[in-house]
Protein backbone atom coordinates (compact mmCIF):
# COMPACT_ATOMS: atom_id res chain seq x y z
CA UNK A 1 0.00 0.00 0.00
CA UNK A 2 2.84 2.32 0.85
CA UNK A 3 4.58 1.30 -2.38
CA UNK A 4 1.55 2.25 -4.49
CA UNK A 5 1.13 5.48 -2.52
CA UNK A 6 4.70 6.54 -3.22
CA UNK A 7 4.23 5.76 -6.90
CA UNK A 8 1.08 7.87 -7.06
CA UNK A 9 2.84 10.70 -5.26
CA UNK A 10 5.76 10.52 -7.70
CA UNK A 11 3.39 10.50 -10.68
CA UNK A 12 1.46 13.45 -9.26
CA UNK A 13 4.62 15.44 -8.70
CA UNK A 14 5.79 14.62 -12.22
CA UNK A 15 2.52 15.80 -13.76
CA UNK A 16 2.63 18.95 -11.65
CA UNK A 17 6.17 19.64 -12.80
CA UNK A 18 5.14 19.14 -16.45
CA UNK A 19 2.16 21.48 -16.12
CA UNK A 20 4.31 24.06 -14.34
CA UNK A 21 6.92 23.83 -17.09
CA UNK A 22 4.25 24.40 -19.74
CA UNK A 23 2.88 27.39 -17.81
CA UNK A 24 6.36 28.87 -17.51
CA UNK A 25 7.05 28.37 -21.22
CA UNK A 26 3.75 30.06 -22.05
CA UNK A 27 4.32 33.03 -19.74
CA UNK A 28 4.87 36.51 -21.17
CA UNK A 29 8.60 37.11 -21.10
CA UNK A 30 9.52 40.72 -20.48
CA UNK A 31 12.99 42.19 -20.72
CA UNK A 32 13.07 45.40 -18.73
CA UNK A 33 16.40 45.99 -16.98
CA UNK A 34 16.56 48.67 -14.36
CA UNK A 35 17.21 52.10 -15.78
CA UNK A 36 19.49 54.74 -14.46
CA UNK A 37 21.71 57.63 -15.41
CA UNK A 38 23.14 57.02 -18.87
CA UNK A 39 21.38 53.69 -19.27
CA UNK A 40 18.91 53.13 -22.10
CA UNK A 41 15.18 52.80 -21.59
CA UNK A 42 14.57 49.15 -22.45
CA UNK A 43 11.37 47.11 -22.55
CA UNK A 44 11.01 44.10 -24.82
CA UNK A 45 8.02 41.77 -24.79
CA UNK A 46 8.20 38.31 -26.33
CA UNK A 47 5.92 37.47 -29.28
CA UNK A 48 3.92 35.10 -27.07
CA UNK A 49 2.57 37.88 -24.85
CA UNK A 50 -1.20 38.36 -25.00
CA UNK A 51 -2.98 41.64 -25.70
CA UNK A 52 -3.90 41.96 -22.02
CA UNK A 53 -0.29 41.45 -20.98
CA UNK A 54 0.88 44.05 -23.47
CA UNK A 55 -1.64 46.50 -22.04
CA UNK A 56 -0.28 45.77 -18.57
CA UNK A 57 3.25 46.56 -19.72
CA UNK A 58 2.31 49.59 -21.87
CA UNK A 59 4.90 52.37 -22.12
CA UNK A 60 3.84 56.00 -21.79
CA UNK A 61 5.02 58.58 -24.28
CA UNK A 62 6.07 60.74 -21.31
CA UNK A 63 8.61 58.13 -20.22
CA UNK A 64 10.02 57.95 -23.74
CA UNK A 65 10.36 61.71 -24.14
CA UNK A 66 11.97 62.05 -20.70
CA UNK A 67 14.55 59.42 -21.65
CA UNK A 68 15.30 61.16 -24.94
CA UNK A 69 15.58 64.50 -23.17
CA UNK A 70 18.25 62.98 -20.89
CA UNK A 71 20.16 61.74 -23.92
CA UNK A 72 19.32 58.09 -23.28
CA UNK A 73 18.78 55.50 -25.98
CA UNK A 74 15.32 53.92 -26.23
CA UNK A 75 14.90 50.22 -27.06
CA UNK A 76 11.28 49.05 -27.21
CA UNK A 77 10.00 45.88 -28.87
CA UNK A 78 6.55 44.31 -28.87
CA UNK A 79 5.07 47.01 -26.65
CA UNK A 80 2.11 49.37 -26.70
CA UNK A 81 3.01 53.06 -26.57
CA UNK A 82 0.30 55.34 -25.19
CA UNK A 83 0.25 59.07 -25.80
CA UNK A 84 1.68 61.50 -28.33
CA UNK A 85 5.40 61.76 -29.02
CA UNK A 86 5.89 65.51 -29.52
CA UNK A 87 9.52 66.35 -30.29
CA UNK A 88 8.93 70.10 -30.11
CA UNK A 89 9.19 69.71 -26.34
CA UNK A 90 12.85 68.71 -26.46
CA UNK A 91 15.23 71.42 -25.21
CA UNK A 92 17.10 73.52 -27.73
CA UNK A 93 20.73 72.39 -28.00
CA UNK A 94 23.77 72.90 -30.19
CA UNK A 95 24.10 70.52 -33.12
CA UNK A 96 27.44 68.77 -33.55
CA UNK A 97 28.86 67.04 -36.58
CA UNK A 98 28.81 63.27 -36.30
CA UNK A 99 32.24 61.69 -36.29
CA UNK A 100 33.05 59.39 -39.14
CA UNK A 101 30.53 60.86 -41.58
CA UNK A 102 31.59 62.65 -44.78
CA UNK A 103 31.67 66.44 -44.42
CA UNK A 104 29.25 66.86 -47.31
CA UNK A 105 26.65 64.88 -45.32
CA UNK A 106 26.96 67.14 -42.31
CA UNK A 107 25.64 70.55 -41.47
CA UNK A 108 28.16 72.47 -39.37
CA UNK A 109 26.81 74.06 -36.19
CA UNK A 110 27.63 77.55 -37.43
CA UNK A 111 25.19 77.04 -40.32
CA UNK A 112 22.48 76.29 -37.77
CA UNK A 113 23.23 79.34 -35.63
CA UNK A 114 20.15 81.37 -34.89
CA UNK A 115 17.93 78.36 -35.48
CA UNK A 116 16.19 76.09 -33.04
CA UNK A 117 17.82 72.65 -32.94
CA UNK A 118 16.31 69.85 -30.92
CA UNK A 119 18.57 66.82 -30.60
CA UNK A 120 17.81 63.15 -30.06
CA UNK A 121 21.26 61.94 -29.08
CA UNK A 122 20.58 58.27 -28.42
CA UNK A 123 19.36 55.54 -30.75
CA UNK A 124 15.57 55.29 -31.00
CA UNK A 125 14.04 51.84 -31.52
CA UNK A 126 10.31 51.08 -31.36
CA UNK A 127 9.94 47.81 -33.26
CA UNK A 128 7.06 45.35 -33.70
CA UNK A 129 4.94 47.59 -31.49
CA UNK A 130 1.76 49.66 -31.61
CA UNK A 131 1.91 53.43 -31.10
CA UNK A 132 -1.47 54.76 -29.95
CA UNK A 133 -0.69 58.40 -30.48
CA UNK A 134 0.76 60.89 -32.92
CA UNK A 135 4.46 61.44 -33.58
CA UNK A 136 5.13 65.01 -34.54
CA UNK A 137 7.67 67.79 -34.94
CA UNK A 138 6.01 70.98 -36.09
CA UNK A 139 8.52 73.75 -35.55
CA UNK A 140 8.33 76.14 -38.49
CA UNK A 141 11.91 77.39 -38.00
CA UNK A 142 13.74 74.68 -36.12
CA UNK A 143 15.49 71.44 -36.99
CA UNK A 144 15.04 68.08 -35.30
CA UNK A 145 18.22 66.01 -35.44
CA UNK A 146 18.54 62.29 -34.69
CA UNK A 147 22.18 61.52 -33.96
CA UNK A 148 21.70 57.76 -33.77
CA UNK A 149 19.83 55.19 -35.85
CA UNK A 150 16.03 55.17 -35.93
CA UNK A 151 14.31 51.78 -36.12
CA UNK A 152 10.52 51.46 -36.34
CA UNK A 153 10.37 48.19 -38.28
CA UNK A 154 7.14 46.22 -37.90
CA UNK A 155 5.41 48.93 -35.86
CA UNK A 156 1.85 50.19 -36.40
CA UNK A 157 1.18 53.92 -36.01
CA UNK A 158 -2.52 54.56 -35.49
CA UNK A 159 -2.18 58.35 -35.70
CA UNK A 160 -0.25 60.73 -37.92
CA UNK A 161 3.53 60.89 -38.22
CA UNK A 162 5.04 64.27 -39.08
CA UNK A 163 8.82 64.49 -38.87
CA UNK A 164 9.20 67.32 -41.35
CA UNK A 165 12.49 69.24 -41.17
CA UNK A 166 14.11 66.31 -39.38
CA UNK A 167 17.71 65.33 -40.01
CA UNK A 168 18.65 61.67 -39.58
CA UNK A 169 22.36 61.15 -38.99
CA UNK A 170 22.02 57.37 -38.75
CA UNK A 171 20.12 54.75 -40.70
CA UNK A 172 16.31 54.76 -40.73
CA UNK A 173 14.34 51.49 -40.83
CA UNK A 174 10.63 51.64 -41.68
CA UNK A 175 10.44 48.10 -43.03
CA UNK A 176 7.05 46.52 -42.48
CA UNK A 177 5.58 49.54 -40.70
CA UNK A 178 1.86 50.29 -40.96
CA UNK A 179 1.07 54.00 -41.07
CA UNK A 180 -2.69 54.37 -40.80
CA UNK A 181 -2.81 58.16 -41.09
CA UNK A 182 -0.79 60.81 -42.90
CA UNK A 183 3.02 60.57 -43.00
CA UNK A 184 5.14 63.67 -43.63
CA UNK A 185 8.92 63.91 -44.04
CA UNK A 186 8.91 67.30 -45.77
CA UNK A 187 12.47 68.63 -46.23
CA UNK A 188 13.80 65.58 -44.40
CA UNK A 189 17.55 64.95 -44.52
CA UNK A 190 18.56 61.28 -44.60
CA UNK A 191 22.32 61.00 -44.19
CA UNK A 192 22.46 57.20 -44.21
CA UNK A 193 20.17 54.52 -45.65
CA UNK A 194 16.37 54.42 -45.59
CA UNK A 195 14.66 51.02 -45.59
CA UNK A 196 10.90 50.90 -46.12
CA UNK A 197 10.50 47.41 -47.58
CA UNK A 198 6.93 46.06 -47.40
CA UNK A 199 5.82 49.21 -45.56
CA UNK A 200 2.18 50.31 -45.78
CA UNK A 201 1.68 54.05 -46.03
CA UNK A 202 -1.72 55.61 -45.38
CA UNK A 203 -3.94 58.21 -47.06
CA UNK A 204 -1.24 60.85 -47.65
CA UNK A 205 2.55 60.54 -47.79
CA UNK A 206 4.84 63.53 -48.40
CA UNK A 207 8.61 63.55 -48.91
CA UNK A 208 8.54 66.96 -50.59
CA UNK A 209 12.09 68.38 -51.04
CA UNK A 210 13.66 65.56 -49.01
CA UNK A 211 17.34 64.70 -49.48
CA UNK A 212 18.56 61.10 -49.46
CA UNK A 213 22.34 60.86 -49.21
CA UNK A 214 22.29 57.08 -48.73
CA UNK A 215 20.49 54.27 -50.55
CA UNK A 216 16.70 53.94 -50.44
CA UNK A 217 14.98 50.54 -50.50
CA UNK A 218 11.16 50.59 -50.57
CA UNK A 219 10.79 47.27 -52.39
CA UNK A 220 7.26 45.89 -52.10
CA UNK A 221 5.87 48.90 -50.23
CA UNK A 222 2.27 50.10 -50.54
CA UNK A 223 1.43 53.80 -50.85
CA UNK A 224 -2.32 53.53 -50.41
CA UNK A 225 -3.06 57.24 -50.78
CA UNK A 226 -1.52 60.27 -52.40
CA UNK A 227 2.28 59.91 -52.63
CA UNK A 228 4.40 63.04 -53.10
CA UNK A 229 8.12 62.78 -53.88
CA UNK A 230 8.35 66.27 -55.38
CA UNK A 231 11.77 67.91 -55.81
CA UNK A 232 13.48 65.04 -53.99
CA UNK A 233 17.18 64.27 -54.43
CA UNK A 234 18.34 60.64 -54.42
CA UNK A 235 22.14 60.56 -54.23
CA UNK A 236 22.44 56.76 -54.16
CA UNK A 237 20.50 53.78 -55.48
CA UNK A 238 16.71 53.99 -55.10
CA UNK A 239 14.59 50.83 -55.23
CA UNK A 240 10.83 51.05 -55.75
CA UNK A 241 10.47 47.59 -57.28
CA UNK A 242 7.04 45.95 -56.89
CA UNK A 243 5.71 49.06 -55.13
CA UNK A 244 2.00 49.73 -55.50
CA UNK A 245 0.93 53.36 -55.70
CA UNK A 246 -2.79 53.34 -54.96
CA UNK A 247 -3.56 56.97 -55.73
CA UNK A 248 -2.00 59.96 -57.45
CA UNK A 249 1.80 59.85 -57.48
CA UNK A 250 4.27 62.65 -58.10
CA UNK A 251 8.04 62.60 -58.59
CA UNK A 252 8.12 65.88 -60.51
CA UNK A 253 11.32 67.89 -60.21
CA UNK A 254 13.24 65.07 -58.53
CA UNK A 255 16.75 63.92 -59.34
CA UNK A 256 18.08 60.36 -59.33
CA UNK A 257 21.88 60.50 -59.30
CA UNK A 258 22.31 56.72 -59.41
CA UNK A 259 20.28 53.70 -60.46
CA UNK A 260 16.53 53.74 -59.83
CA UNK A 261 14.22 50.77 -60.22
CA UNK A 262 10.45 50.78 -60.64
CA UNK A 263 10.54 47.16 -61.81
CA UNK A 264 7.01 45.67 -61.74
CA UNK A 265 5.65 48.69 -59.86
CA UNK A 266 1.94 49.45 -60.22
CA UNK A 267 0.77 53.06 -60.63
CA UNK A 268 -3.00 52.90 -60.11
CA UNK A 269 -3.80 56.57 -60.84
CA UNK A 270 -2.20 59.52 -62.61
CA UNK A 271 1.58 59.64 -62.26
CA UNK A 272 3.89 62.58 -62.86
CA UNK A 273 7.61 62.44 -63.65
CA UNK A 274 7.79 65.94 -65.11
CA UNK A 275 11.23 67.61 -65.05
CA UNK A 276 12.78 64.53 -63.41
CA UNK A 277 16.47 63.94 -64.13
CA UNK A 278 17.56 60.29 -64.38
CA UNK A 279 21.34 60.40 -64.28
CA UNK A 280 21.78 56.66 -63.73
CA UNK A 281 20.03 53.67 -65.21
CA UNK A 282 16.24 53.84 -64.82
CA UNK A 283 14.30 50.57 -64.93
CA UNK A 284 10.56 50.46 -65.63
CA UNK A 285 10.46 46.90 -66.93
CA UNK A 286 7.17 45.23 -66.03
CA UNK A 287 5.72 48.41 -64.51
CA UNK A 288 2.01 49.11 -65.05
CA UNK A 289 0.62 52.61 -65.51
CA UNK A 290 -3.15 52.35 -65.12
CA UNK A 291 -3.72 56.11 -65.33
CA UNK A 292 -2.03 58.99 -67.08
CA UNK A 293 1.79 58.82 -67.12
CA UNK A 294 3.43 62.20 -67.68
CA UNK A 295 7.18 62.27 -68.41
CA UNK A 296 7.11 65.76 -69.92
CA UNK A 297 10.44 67.63 -69.74
CA UNK A 298 12.10 64.66 -68.04
CA UNK A 299 15.70 63.81 -68.94
CA UNK A 300 17.11 60.29 -69.27
CA UNK A 301 20.90 60.47 -69.41
CA UNK A 302 21.13 56.74 -70.02
CA UNK A 303 18.98 54.57 -72.30
CA UNK A 304 15.59 53.87 -70.73
CA UNK A 305 13.36 50.80 -70.97
CA UNK A 306 9.95 52.50 -71.01
CA UNK A 307 9.05 50.24 -73.91
CA UNK A 308 9.02 47.32 -71.48
CA UNK A 309 6.37 48.97 -69.27
CA UNK A 310 2.61 48.74 -69.81
CA UNK A 311 0.68 51.97 -70.37
CA UNK A 312 -3.12 51.94 -70.41
CA UNK A 313 -2.85 55.42 -71.93
CA UNK A 314 -0.01 56.60 -74.19
CA UNK A 315 2.77 58.09 -72.09
CA UNK A 316 3.20 61.87 -72.36
CA UNK A 317 6.75 62.51 -73.58
CA UNK A 318 6.56 66.21 -74.43
CA UNK A 319 10.10 67.66 -74.62
CA UNK A 320 11.40 64.52 -72.92
CA UNK A 321 15.12 64.03 -73.48
CA UNK A 322 16.00 60.38 -74.00
CA UNK A 323 19.46 58.91 -74.52
CA UNK A 324 20.10 57.31 -77.90
CA UNK A 325 19.64 53.57 -77.72
CA UNK A 326 22.52 51.45 -78.93
CA UNK A 327 21.37 49.81 -82.14
CA UNK A 328 21.80 46.04 -81.90
CA UNK A 329 23.35 44.07 -84.75
CA UNK A 330 20.49 43.17 -87.06
CA UNK A 331 22.43 40.49 -88.90
CA UNK A 332 21.11 39.93 -92.43
CA UNK A 333 18.60 42.77 -92.01
CA UNK A 334 21.38 45.36 -91.76
CA UNK A 335 22.84 47.04 -94.90
CA UNK A 336 26.11 45.16 -94.46
CA UNK A 337 24.21 41.90 -94.14
CA UNK A 338 22.21 42.62 -97.30
CA UNK A 339 25.40 43.44 -99.21
CA UNK A 340 27.10 40.25 -98.03
CA UNK A 341 24.06 38.22 -99.05
CA UNK A 342 24.02 39.78 -102.53
CA UNK A 343 27.72 39.12 -103.06
CA UNK A 344 27.31 35.55 -101.87
CA UNK A 345 24.42 34.90 -104.26
CA UNK A 346 26.32 36.41 -107.20
CA UNK A 347 29.35 34.28 -106.39
CA UNK A 348 27.20 31.16 -106.19
CA UNK A 349 25.56 32.00 -109.53
CA UNK A 350 28.98 32.48 -111.14
CA UNK A 351 30.16 29.11 -109.82
CA UNK A 352 27.06 27.38 -111.19
CA UNK A 353 27.52 29.05 -114.58
CA UNK A 354 31.17 28.00 -114.74
CA UNK A 355 30.26 24.45 -113.84
CA UNK A 356 27.58 24.34 -116.55
CA UNK A 357 30.00 25.64 -119.22
CA UNK A 358 32.60 23.08 -118.18
CA UNK A 359 30.09 20.23 -118.65
CA UNK A 360 29.54 21.33 -122.25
Amino acid sequence: MIHWGSRCLTLLLGCSALVFAQDVSGMCQVEAPAGGTGRPLVKKLAPGCSAVERETHAVSSVAIMEALERGQAVELAGVIVRGDLIFDRLPVQTAKMKRGSPPEHQEPPNQLSGQEVQLVRGALTISDSVVLGAMRYRSAQGTLQFDGPVDFHGTTFTEGVDLSRARFQGSVDLSGVVLQKETFFIQGQFTQSLACREAKFGPHTRFHRAMFHGPVDCTGALFDGLAEFLEVTFQQQALFARVRFGSGTGFSGSRFAQQVSFHEAIFSRDTFFGFVVFEGAASFAGAQFLGKADFSDAEFKQPDDLARARFDQPALLVRTQRAVQDQPDKGMDSPIGQYALTVGLLFLAAMLLAYALKRK
